[in-house]
């Protein structure tokens, strides 16, 4: 009887201690299902995709991302942006949205990079007009032509064109990874129609020069342009004498530098008097000065000298 007692507050202890535990872990599961944010799956870079590339399989992921900020129109499947185009540069770990990418059937290119309304133009340079090799992808540049006009006669340079866009150096649309400069024949500007048919004539009839901006310099520039009349009106009135005048300077005051110490000439006058046998100059009466040290004590006697104390005897 006892034994059947124990087994039954064993087997209610028991019972009490599972929904005890059951009751606990409702409770946990409910708090920390308050606490869980909620996420959803967006596609994710895993890699820099450079723009005008084509996305692949390898440089994309799907990744949990917290619901509230997930940007409008992220992608969440992957096989959705595969093969599409990045208009702009993607970096990784960067959610993958449509305004990153070019519009569906674009194919990899130069053609990505244009501006919608804008069109893109070769240009012909050189090495110093390409400022040897300095131009970059991206970079923003003047268009100066130099050309005769029939006119004058004369040739006249004019900054026409500011802050221009470099699409391409030759055939490169990218900058290198360590940043080196690009010689190439030929440079891309992004223009509008119009810039276009200007800068054709400018490339027809004179030369084509271009002007590397400073990072961040957005103001037009209005100029009134240069002709060989106003070189040439600079060169004549520039002063001539102008340069010569310090080397002039510096050679007339060379053996000046030397007569302006005295102290280099002082010891010829009293070598001429010791060496003389008469001396005209020495004063009347001579005196020779010695000290006399008397242990710590120190005393000044002045004699006079034997030969110039009185005149000697005819």
């Amino acid at each position: 009887m006892a034994e059947r007692r124990y087994t039954t507050i064993f087997a209610f202890a028991v019972l009490t201690a599972g929904v005890a535990t059951f009751g606990i872990y409702r409770v946990l599961q409910n708090a920390k299902a308050k606490n869980k944010i909620q996420t959803q799956p967006v596609v994710v870079a895993l890699q820099d995709v450079s723009e005008g590339r084509s996305i692949e399989p390898t440089s994309v992921t799907l990744a949990q991302w917290p619901a509230g900020t997930v940007p409008a129109g992220a992608f969440s499947s992957v096989d959705s942006v595969v093969g599409r185009v990045a208009r702009i540069d993607v970096f990784k770990g960067e959610v993958i949205v449509p305004g990153r990418l070019a519009p569906i059937g674009t194919g990899p290119g130069l053609q990505v990079k244009i501006t919608p309304g804008k069109r893109a133009i070769a240009v012909r340079i050189d090495d110093v007009a390409g400022i040897s090799g300095m131009i970059q992808p991206n970079s923003r540049v003047d268009v100066m032509v130099t050309i005769r006009d029939d006119k004058s006669q004369q040739q006249v340079s004019k900054l026409f064109m500011s802050n221009m866009r470099v699409l391409a150096v030759g055939t490169i649309n990218q900058v290198s990874a360590d940043n080196r400069p690009i010689t190439a024949p030929t440079v891309t500007l992004e223009v509008t129609p119009v810039e276009a048919e200007r800068l054709a004539i400018a490339q027809g009839e004179g030369r084509i020069q271009l002007v590397l901006r400073g990072y961040g310099d957005p103001d037009s520039i209005r100029t009134n342009g240069a002709k060989s009349a106003d070189v040439l009106a600079q060169l004549r009135t520039a002063p001539s004498a102008a340069p010569a005048e310090p080397v002039s300077n510096r050679g007339s005051r060379r053996p000046r530098a030397a007569e302006t110490h005295p102290v280099v000439e002082a010891p010829a006058p009293i070598v001429v008097q010791q060496s003389a046998p008469v001396a005209p100059s020495r004063p009347k009466t001579d005196t020779l000065a010695v000290q006399i040290f008397k242990g710590d004590k120190q005393e000044q006697r002045k004699f006079v000298k034997p030969d110039t104390a009185k005149p000697p005897s005819p």
